[in-house]
This record gives structure tokens, C-alpha cells and sequence, in this order.
């Protein structure tokens, strides 16, 4: 804002992409949602829902701190905020906080169902296959038991647990995430207590996902902790269909890479595409082999051997042997240079080993070295005259030697993963189950965003509650993220367009992504010149004709970026 001698004045705020969020927010009727169950006191000013869905689009737009959300919505034009003429200064960390606080008394999970089954009516979301994973969001911070509330409703724990952020001295909370299959949409999502194993979680999630679709012969595709014995039944008691990866650890994975150290197995291929990781005429090839021994509960096993897979497989265990050498080659250098114990040495071969994860293709052992030095037999200084004895010490020291059997054992073996389903061969062949399957990575690509893009973690807040509540605010930025970019990808899909300049530099983008639509809009702003008080002038910067075309894509009205 800027005021000159002659008593002009400039207000100047920015739009960014605000009016596609916006025409989003209003597509699902959110603020309604909303308003419906967060209850706010007679005499507030600013309602729990407005706070809640500002708090929505700075997550989206630039993720600023609560207590600096004041000062962001400041630069924006307020009635596209939801500020109206309302003062930005309203906007404090404890409004906000309280805000979180309703969240969390509120009925979410009936909030959350009527909001998924608008967003489904709404762009006709296609909901035949699901895909389910979790991630972990690490806290800082005590947190030395659940919060209870007023009205006695308790939030999760945050607390130690397997950390997939590589951060087991923090705690943290488990987040499920279930999309669809149809453009990745956030269906479900769920927070458990930090310590909470994936193996737990499916069956609640499953429930919850037939309420939600109103059927159970959904396609639920999870990671290998859906393949337990409790959850398969479950799913196929119910009238369910899975698919998943089945865990290294049992016994049909042990089995059959045995199996193919000594048979010749019949593999048919079922994909075959260019590699987009080389620069050169590689293919990423994918073949297929019905295991002809079930599992042990009785259903189809299916193992996939990925060319790309295979390559990965041999380099990174030749690395981890040969930084374990190195490891090995380094620490017997400091055992020839001072003594250690027998045990000493064994905890740091483990140590070792466990690092690299390479125990299996080394075989290690403690050796024992008698070591010969001379002494006198008396005191004093040496002299031709002095006698001298011979004493014979014990050294320990150690041999490593890799295992050259156990390798190519499991080489024979790279590339190859297992799969586990109950449906039939007869309703989906073992290339369409591959199919099925390979969308996995999609769901990923929400958690990569929910983490970095929208810095989801670490979590700073003090209060569990608030924490909990955040979590439903972050889903509902995960499916209008969502929401844009598919809408934006079927509109590209139906003009025939292949890609869009979006990168630096004008580089095309054949699949554009919500962050970089809001990065291309970021720059705009309104201006509104004012003399002694009256308005004198208001215009727009310009939109360029790329910005204009993707506003025309996504059915997003020009007004809040011209001048009416």
C-alpha cells in the first residue's frame, strides 16, 4: 500500500488461484458442510467454518504458520479470502486454535462421509477399485497422554512408533489415506495412535469405505500389511475383493524363491513399455506366473518379475556388498592397531551387517591369533648380558568372506514381487491384476504431496485435539488438490490437448498438477487507486493467454481477474 504527496493511494491485493479454489470449495458446497456441524457461538464474529476454510486455502496457496495467518490473508483480496470486510487481524493463532477445537468435537466422521459422497455426485467419481496406504506424521514435543475434552471425547495418542520419516527418537501418528482409482481422489482417511502397525487398520478402513460406496465388490488395494489372515477372510466373508503384495516373511515368498534356484519357470509376459527412467530405447518389461501352490488361506498367488525391478535388485545389493567390505576392511584395520575383546568384535560385525542389511551374503567368524613378543626377565635397562623370554599372547581379530552360493541364490531371484488376490483367473487374468495393482504408487504420490508440498510434517502444535482436527483439515486439502488436477487433466483429455507450457522456462507438462497451477497464477494481483479516500481507479494485471486457457479448462470465470 502506498501513499503519494498529492493524496493517491494504491491497495493493492493479490488473487493468485483463489477463484479456482474457490469455484472448487463451492462445487462440493463446503462452507454448508461445514456450518452444518461446527457450531459457533452466537456473539462470534468470525464463524469456525470461514476460519477453517482460509486455514484450507493457505494450506493450498503458500502454507504460511498459524500465527502468521493474519499477515497472509492481509495480502489478499478479502471477499476472495472469505474475510469480506472483516479485519485480517481476526485471523490469530487462538481463533484458529478454537476453530481446530470444534473440528474435533464435531461429528467428523459424519462430516467427512457427506462430504466424500458430495465430492462423488458432484464430478462423478468412479469408485470400482480403491487404493489404500499410510504414512506417519511426525510431532515434536512431550505429549504424554491423549487430551480429553469437556465433553469427555478423547483424541489419539501421539507416541514412538515405526517412523517412515527415518525419525524413531520423535513420536508421531499413524494417517491411512484411501484414493480412487479414478483420478486419486481422497476417499477415506484415518489418524491412529503413533505406535498403531498398518495390520491393524484394514479392516475398519474397509467398513468404512463399503458405507461410503454402498457396496462391497469394490477392488481394495492395499500394501503387504493387508495380506494377515483376519483381513483377507474378513473381505472375502463380507463380499469384498483385494489385492496385495504379499510379505517377504511367509513362508510361500521363502518357497518360491527356492523353487526358482532349481525349476524352470514358464513366465508370460504381460507389459511391455519404454523405460522413462533411461535415455536410451530401453523397455520396462513385466512377466507373469501363476503360482501353482496357494496361499496358505487358500488364495491365488501371482508373482511378477519387473525387468526394471531386477536391475534395481542386483545394484543395490552389490552396493551394500561392497560397502560392507569396505566397513569390514576399516574396522580390521583398527583391530590390528589396538586389542578388543571377542565381544567387542562381535557387536561391531553386527553393527555392521545390520547396517548394510547384508548379513545374509557374508559369512563371518571370530579367529583367534596367538601373537609372540619378548620380554625381560628382569628389571631394568636392556643390555647384552640381559635375558629375555618368549610370551605368547591371544589376539582376536575376525575373517569375512561373502557368500558366493547365497548370492546367486538370490539373484535368481531379483526382480520378482508376489501378489495375492481372491479373484478368480476367470474374472481378472494376470496381466489385469498387474494392472490393478501398479496404480499403487499413485496413492504415494498424495502422501509425497500431504508431507512436502503442503508440509504436513513435522507438526508443531501443543495440544493432541488440535493435532487430530488438523489432520481432517489437511484431507480436505488433499481432495481439492485432487479434485483440480483431475478436473484439469479430463478437460485436457477432452479438447485434445497433450500438454501445457507449465515448467520453467515454457517446458511442456504432459500431466499438471495442482501446484503447479497455483504457482502459474501466484503473480496476480488487484489494484484500486484512491483519491482522498474515493476510488479513482481499479485494475487487474494482466492474465496471460496460458493462464487464460487453463481458467477456460477448468470452467473458471475470468471476472475476478478483469475488470467488470
Amino acid at each position: 500500500m502506498e501513499k503519494t504527496k498529492d493524496s493517491l493511494r494504491l491497495d493493492s491485493k493479490a488473487i493468485s488461484a483463489l477463484p479456482i479454489i474457490n469455484k472448487f470449495i463451492e462445487r462440493i458446497e463446503l462452507k454448508k458442510l461445514l456450518s452444518s456441524y461446527l457450531v459457533s457461538n452466537k456473539n462470534q464474529k468470525f464463524s469456525h467454518a470461514d476460519a477453517i476454510l482460509i486455514f484450507v486455502r493457505n494450506i493450498l496457496l503458500e502454507r504460511e504458520p498459524l500465527y502468521k495467518l493474519s499477515e497472509w490473508a492481509a495480502r489478499f483480496d478479502p471477499y476472495l479470502i472469505g474475510l469480506k470486510e472483516q479485519d485480517p487481524d481476526i485471523l490469530n493463532d487462538d481463533r484458529v486454535g478454537r476453530s481446530l477445537d470444534a473440528l474435533f468435537d464435531a461429528d467428523r466422521a459424519s462430516l467427512l462421509t457427506k462430504t466424500v459422497l458430495k465430492v462423488i455426485e458432484e464430478f462423478s467419481i468412479v469408485l470400482s477399485q480403491l487404493h489404500n496406504d499410510s504414512t506417519t506424521v511426525t510431532v515434536y514435543g512431550e505429549y504424554r497422554s491423549q487430551c480429553s475434552r469437556h465433553n469427555g471425547k478423547t483424541s489419539i495418542c501421539m507416541l514412538q512408533g515405526h517412523n517412515k520419516d527415518f525419525r524413531p527418537d520423535l513420536k508421531q501418528l499413524l494417517f491411512t489415506l484411501t484414493v480412487s482409482r479414478d483420478g486419486a481422489v481422497p476417499i477415506h482417511y484415518k489418524s491412529y495412535d503413533g505406535n498403531v502397525t498398518d495390520d491393524k487398520t484394514h479392516i475398519q478402513t474397509w467398513e468404512a469405505l463399503r458405507r461410503i460406496t454402498g457396496r462391497s465388490d469394490f477392488i481394495y488395494v492395499a500394501d503387504a500389511k493387508l495380506a494377515t489372515k483376519d483381513q483377507m477372510d474378513y473381505i472375502l466373508k463380507e463380499g469384498g475383493k483385494f489385492i496385495s503384495v504379499i510379505p517377504e516373511t511367509r513362508k510361500e515368498c521363502q518357497w518360491f524363491r527356492s523353487y526358482v534356484c532349481s525349476h524352470n519357470v514358464d513366465w508370460q509376459e504381460l507389459s511391455r513399455k519404454p523405460d522413462a527412467r533411461c535415455l536410451e530405447d530401453d523397455e520396462h518389461i513385466y512377466w507373469g506366473y501363476e503360482c501353482p501352490m496357494a496361499s496358505e488361506e487358500g488364495y491365488r498367488i501371482i508373482w511378477i518379475l519387473s525387468s526394471q525391478k531386477q536391475s534395481l535388485d542386483a545394484y543395490r545389493r552389490q552396493l551394500k556388498i561392497e560397502k560392507t567390505i569396505k566397513a569390514l576392511d576399516a574396522f580390521k584395520s583398527k583391530i590390528e592397531a589396538r586389542k578388543y575383546s571377542k565381544e567387542q568384535i562381535e557387536v561391531a560385525l553386527a553393527e555392521i551387517f545390520n547396517k548394510y542389511l547384508s548379513k545374509r551374503w557374508f559369512d563371518a567368524k571370530i579367529v583367534t591369533k596367538e601373537v609372540q613378543t619378548y620380554k625381560q626377565t628382569k628389571k631394568g635397562r636392556p643390555s647384552e648380558s640381559t635375558e629375555y623370554i618368549k610370551v605368547i599372547k591371544e589376539k582376536y581379530t575376525f575373517e569375512a568372506m561373502p557368500n558366493g552360493p547365497r548370492i546367486q541364490e538370490d539373484a535368481a531371484s531379483d526382480g520378482m514381487f508376489p501378489l495375492i488376490t481372491n479373484i478368480d483367473d476367470k474374472i481378472l487374468s494376470m496381466g489385469q491384476v498387474l494392472e490393478k495393482y501398479k496404480f499403487q504408487p499413485y496413492i504415494e504420490k498424495r502422501h509425497q504431496q500431504f508431507k512436502s508440498v503442503f508440509e504436513a510434517a513435522p507438526v508443531f502444535l501443543k495440544l493432541p485435539h488440535r493435532i487430530e482436527a488438523l489432520m481432517f483439515v489437511y484431507f480436505i486439502v488433499l481432495l481439492l488438490n485432487a479434485l483440480i488436477e483431475r478436473e484439469l487433466r479430463l478437460a485436457m483429455d477432452k479438447e485434445n490437448i497433450q500438454e501445457l507450457p507449465l515448467y520453467p522456462e515454457k517446458r511442456n507438462c504432459k500431466h499438471p498438477t495442482t501446484a503447479r497451477v497455483i504457482d502459474l497464477f501466484s503473480n496476480l494481483r488487484r489494484h484500486i487507486l484512491f483519491e482522498e479516500g474515493r476510488e479513482v481507479k481499479c485494475f487487474y494485471d494482466e492474465i496471460t493467454s496460458l493462464q487464460e486457457q487453463i481458467l477456460d479448462l477448468l470452467i473458471v470465470s475470468k471476472d475476478n481477474y478483469t475488470c467488470s
